[in-house]
């Protein structure tokens, strides 16, 4: 039942979104300028509200704001129209240099190519002669050559495709710009209207969203539009002194092309490159033209861009191409222009609507994984390496004991409960609990509690010796290890045992170094259990003894925890390896040197207890 109800509902998603994305594309010519009106509005938005702040009324500050901005719009369209009229009646002039250029850049092509002709032909002329190829058959009549000649264009219809053309582009650009006064002027009303729309109910996320939007995007298209306004002057100025001709109007296109992500820039690069080609009989102009769109593409990605927003609109790379590819096959040029913006809107929508929350998992640059998990997931598909790289790369800023808490303790547990669910099988269980303790190797060597010699006796005197204890398994194990390794310094001296140690060899460590504390670790789901039989063991006959248990990775109530293991003075519980290593130190720093006396006395009691505990474990 669940099953077709989840495939019912995907259904639906899938439908709704063929249905939007064919409304889309069928209603374009309505739907590309209401969209570019909206963007606008949104880019004009700071302006107006900022003359309203300096006491403009809504409709003076809107009609200034929209003047100023159609204006310097229309300044620079006139500016490139002008610059293009100027271009075209010296393109045949460069036809020749460009021609020269090419003809010397591929001579050495050509000439490669022809000796590689010569040497296939005389290759084919040593065959023998029923080898080669025989003429074709047929009749020695020549074929005649037939074209098609159409109809010149009349006067007439030139001038009525051209003028229906600009017609065209000035009744768009004149609705663009009613809509943009519009929608400044009511912005509020609009808000209000929207949000009704969606539904009182949802007036808190659709007033979230909206603000979400409003804010990122205007944002976004600001500071963006503030980039490539500053990279079009300078591509500008760098021409006009390089000496390629019409400058300005490669500073606009090179404006224009750039809010096309990562392509545009370079196909703004590409036309001042073959100009500078075409005008120069060397080889200085091009390679300087080259060099400025390289190292201003370089300033504006790694000084500017993260400098002024950073990832403030939260796609990702991929995201960003794909909605490239999507809009220009949905509205053409007009979309390719507008796709970062229109997908911006769309990773805010997924990220406040439950039901589009996948919008935000596609598109969005943040992690889909905590960095536990993606440990985890690493370790479950058998890629050590990268796990052990994820680790190795928040070692760098981060300390060694908030590095094990948050991604390894937890990734242990999330394997302990799928194992214990039945989700995980036997072979990958090992896999992922040997590659743990190879990470955990690898930080740094271990202390082995197994062979005591006299040197580590005489450190143990010198130092206060603090043993950790499995509660129950080698998931427990692990993480003995992971407090045994922090917990070794020139203060302390930390060992852990595994849980395979026989009751002898436990014996032999109670005898062997005296600890001044012992730490229980216990793992999830069975932590508190299995760390409650053990304690209890160990309290029956060291009553007095400090005993302090980790139930890591705890998401439970700790006070309750602390209930079913017992309110005993001695006994201390900590969610965390950093908290058990405050709690060691305040531990030994109570705990007060017992009469050599009292320590052999304690001999044969130590024995029984060790042995009581391996039968726990």
């Amino acid at each position: 039942m669940a099953h077709s109800e989840s495939f019912a509902k995907s259904a639906w998603v899938l439908a709704s979104i063929v249905v939007v994305v064919a409304v889309l594309y069928l209603a374009k010519a309505v739907l590309v300028p209401l969209t570019l009106a909206v963007l606008l509005s949104f880019l004009l938005s700071p302006v107006c509200d900022w003359l309203e702040q300096r006491s403009f009324g809504r409709i003076p500050a809107v009609l200034v704001t929209a003047v100023l901005g159609f204006s310097l719009l229309g300044i620079v369209t006139w500016l490139a129209v002008v610059q293009m009229t100027a271009l075209a009646p010296k393109v045949p002039e460069y036809e020749t240099n460009l021609r020269a250029k090419l003809h010397s850049v591929n001579n050495y092509f050509v000439e490669a190519l022809s000796k590689f002709t010569e040497t296939t032909e005389d290759i084919g002329q040593s065959l023998p002669q029923s080898q080669q190829a025989e003429p074709p058959q047929g009749t020695d009549e020549r074929p005649y050559s037939v074209r098609v000649l159409s109809t010149p264009a009349s006067p007439l219809q030139v001038l009525s495709g051209t003028f229906g053309t600009l017609v065209e582009f000035l009744g768009l650009a004149g609705v663009v710009i009613i809509l943009v006064v519009f929608f400044l002027v009511r912005r509020e009303d609009l808000r209000d209207r929207f949000i009704r729309l969606v539904g009182t109910s949802q007036v808190t996320m659709t007033t979230q969203m909206l603000e979400d939007a409003a804010t990122r995007v205007s944002r976004y298209l600001s500071t963006l539009f503030v980039i490539n306004a500053t990279y079009g002057i300078a591509v500008g100025i760098g021409l006009y002194l390089i000496g390629v001709p019409n400058a300005i109007l490669w500073g606009i296109l090179a404006t224009t092309l750039r809010f096309v992500p990562y392509i545009g820039p370079w196909i703004a690069a590409a036309m001042p490159v073959g100009l500078s080609l075409a005008i120069s009989t060397g080889w200085v102009a091009p390679i300087l033209t080259v060099v400025l769109f390289v190292a201003l593409e370089l300033f504006s990605n790694n000084i500017m861009e993260p400098w002024l927003y950073g990832k403030n609109t939260g796609m990702s790379a991929v995201a960003v191409l794909l909605a490239a590819v999507f809009w220009t096959w949905l509205w053409g040029i007009a979309g390719l222009l507008l796709a970062t913006p229109l997908t911006v809107c769309l990773l805010v929508i997924g990220k406040h609507v439950p039901q589009l929350s996948f919008l935000e998992v596609l598109l969005g640059s943040e992690p889909v994984f905590k960095p536990h998990r993606r440990v985890y997931q690493r370790l479950l598909a058998g890629d050590q390496e990268e796990a052990t790289e994820l680790v190795d790369y928040e070692l760098l800023n981060k300390p060694m004991a908030e590095v094990y808490d948050k991604l390894l303790i937890p990734a242990l547990a999330l394997a302990e409960t799928d194992w214990h669910r039945g989700e995980l099988d036997e072979r990958r269980h090992q896999f992922i609990l040997q590659s743990l303790k190879e990470m955990i190797r690898d930080r740094c060597p271990l202390p082995q509690a197994t062979q005591p010699t006299k040197d580590l006796r005489d450190s143990t005197s010198k130092r206060p010796f603090i043993l950790c204890l499995p509660a129950r398994n080698e998931a427990d194990e692990i993480a003995a290890m992971m407090l045994a390794q922090l917990l070794t310094t020139s203060d302390f001296l930390a060992e852990s045992v595994s849980f395979t140690t026989d009751a002898n060899e436990l014996t032999r460590i109670f005898e062997a170094h005296k600890p001044s504390v012992v730490c229980i670790s216990a793992t999830p789901p069975a932590a508190v259990m299995h760390a409650r039989h053990l304690c209890e063991q160990l309290r029956g006959s060291f009553p007095e003894f400090p005993l302090l248990v980790g139930l890591w990775n705890a998401d439970f109530d700790l006070a309750k925890a602390k209930e079913r293991i017992g309110r005993v003075a001695t006994t201390h519980v900590v969610p965390t390896l950093a908290e058990a290593q405050a709690q060691v130190v305040a531990l030994v720093q109570h705990v007060s040197p017992r009469p050599e006396q009292q320590l052999q006395a304690d001999s044969d009691t130590a024995i029984v207890a060790a042995r009581r505990s391996l039968i726990g474990m």
